[in-house]
């Protein structure tokens, strides 16, 4: 039997197949103005929503819509979403969470007739999307992010400070899931004076409904400090803000943009930094061990570089992406991966023409995504990297398609086709994965 199978197999070894896991570029439809796309979240391979806002140009005024479009395992389809403006159309929707097949929050920020804007928020029921009630503040509020912690859903932003100057103007808000009402717990702010002095949170995730991470920006004007990464943390009944003026390379001009934890022990944020010597913006990647966040280093960018979103697939299996300028500056998408080890780009994620960039990323079983925008399409733009794990014939996983992976097989006579026994039909099967090649 054994000799059958060398027999069978011997071919098949003479020549190695690389795994080929390439981006796809996938648009989300669009009949009119254009469309910026600004986080993506899902629950099935076949059940992602993204959102965002669409701009439409006219001769007299310029209006700006919310916009969702939904993934369904082969191709993006725009949903329609309440437009809460009514005098001034001016609204976005900044994230979205998805809860189940037919579940769905998104939040964002909207202008309403008269005032300052004010934070918005929307759930998908399986068949529409119906407006919520949302945190109402009278110098105005907005939401700019949406995540979860355990079963905990939080809704982060900004808010229109309720005490007097010399107080900063907005703090920072957060707001969490209560039934379908949202509940604001108070974040102490990182700037606390000065009129024009701002707290805006950008990232919320999180291990548990005691454990979370959120991430943002604050500036405190006349002080000479920020705009400045800012990081906070809740433990179950309280925010307070972590310090990380010696992780960020500069206190002048850094932010926090996304955060993805995989665990207590394990979590990433990545955003923006300054390198002061050289003078341009760098990528800035944080990780969480369990006990403090430390800088990790990411590839030199001869101009400047930023990243907006971030995902992990595993600890060892992690992106991010965001948007690098050419030397003209103009921007081009950018996606890097970490491999355990260390961070480089992906040139599989360059897009061909100028003026893209990415603002959120997801890993939804096993297919990465990224969100964004470009200036030569007027739709929004997906990238989607198919899950390069299902390679079945990859005995040693090690990426490639050879002689040792048919040695393996040979030498164990593993039970390939799950049948509950070693038979010509697991040669049958093993040949065709690896002739397959990996998806």
């Amino acid at each position: 039997m054994k000799h059958a199978i060398i027999t069978a197999l011997i071919v098949t070894a003479g020549h190695g197949v690389a795994q080929d896991c390439p981006w796809d570029l996938e648009t989300t439809p669009n009949p009119e103005g254009s469309v910026l796309l600004y986080h993506i979240d899902g629950v099935a391979s076949d059940e992602i929503w993204t959102v965002g806002r669409r701009f439409i140009f006219t001769q007299t005024d310029t209006r700006t819509m919310n916009y969702a479009a939904r993934w369904d395992g082969g191709s993006w389809s725009e949903v329609q979403v309440p437009q809460p403006s009514v005098l001034r159309e001016h609204q976005v929707l900044h994230g979205v969470q998805a809860l189940g097949p037919d579940d769905a929050i998104a939040v964002g920020t909207y202008n309403p007739s008269s005032g300052s804007s004010l934070a918005q928020s929307m759930r998908w029921d399986g068949s529409d999307w119906e407006l919520m009630l949302s945190p109402v503040y009278a110098g105005g509020s907005g939401f700019n992010t949406i995540g979860k912690a355990g079963d905990d859903v939080w809704a982060c932003g900004y808010k229109w400070s309720e005490l007097p100057p010399p107080a900063a103007s907005t703090y920072p808000m957060a707001a969490r899931l209560n039934g379908n009402e949202w509940e604001v717990v108070f974040v102490p702010p990182l700037a606390e004076t000065g009129g024009r002095s701002y707290n805006y949170i950008r990232a919320i995730d999180g291990a548990s409904e005691d454990d979370a991470w959120a991430g943002g920006v604050a500036q405190e004007v006349g002080t000479g400090f920020g705009p400045a990464a800012m990081m906070i943390r809740w433990d179950g009944s309280d925010w307070s803000q972590y310090d990380l003026t010696q992780t960020v390379k500069s206190t002048a001009f850094s932010s926090v943009a996304a955060i993805d934890v995989l665990s207590s022990d394990d979590a990433w944020a990545a955003g923006y930094d300054y390198d002061l010597a050289r003078q341009v913006t760098i990528p800035l990647i944080l990780h969480w061990d369990g006990s403090a966040w430390s800088n990790v280093p990411v590839p030199v960018f001869e101009h400047s570089a930023e990243l907006r979103g971030i995902t992990a697939v595993s600890p060892d299996e992690v992106y991010a992406a965001g948007t690098q300028p050419d030397a003209d500056g103009y921007p081009h998408a950018l996606i890097m991966r970490w491999d355990g080890s260390d961070w480089a780009v992906i040139p599989e994620s360059e897009l061909t023409d100028f003026g893209t960039w990415f603002r959120g990323m997801t890993t939804v079983e096993g297919e990465v995504w990224a969100a964004g925008q470009s200036n030569g399409l007027n739709d929004g733009i997906t990238q989607r990297l198919v899950d390069c794990g299902a390679c079945p014939a990859d005995l040693n996983n090690d990426g490639v398609l050879d002689f040792f992976d048919v040695s393996i097989f040979v030498n164990s006579m593993p039970d390939f086709d799950n049948s509950g026994s070693f038979d010509f039909f697991d040669v049958s099967a093993f040949l065709n994965a690896y002739t397959g090649g990996c998806a």
